[in-house]
């Protein structure tokens, strides 16, 4: 699903993340990396650290970054962001490339 926002605009995105091994307790931070090529892949380093929710049944993490001008994890141009996820826990960091892309107008 493309999410489309306007550049003025300050709104919350967010995915939801399958735990495969572990459970959501095992999660350390969790993060979110836009670009404007599709052929990117970002490092670690790369990621901004957001807003983890686990999942009441600890199966999955609803990583909710807030997007905009107004006091937000982060601000992206005008233009469409392919979003990469980020999970981090002891022994993982699982990068994964998000199904959506966010449309910045």
């Amino acid at each position: 699903m493309a999410v489309t926002i306007a550049s003025t605009a300050t709104e919350n995105v967010s995915n939801l993340m399958p735990i495969l091994h572990g459970t959501a307790a095992d999660v350390t931070a969790v993060g979110v990396f836009h670009t404007t090529n599709p052929a990117t892949t970002p490092t670690v380093d790369n990621f901004v650290i957001v807003t983890g929710v686990p999942s009441s049944d600890g199966k999955s993490v609803d990583i909710q970054s807030l997007i905009g001008p107004r006091d937000g994890d982060l601000t992206l141009a005008v233009g469409e962001h392919q979003r990469w996820l980020l999970v981090k826990t002891a022994t993982e960091d699982i990068i994964r490339k998000a199904p959506d892309t966010v449309k910045v107008i």
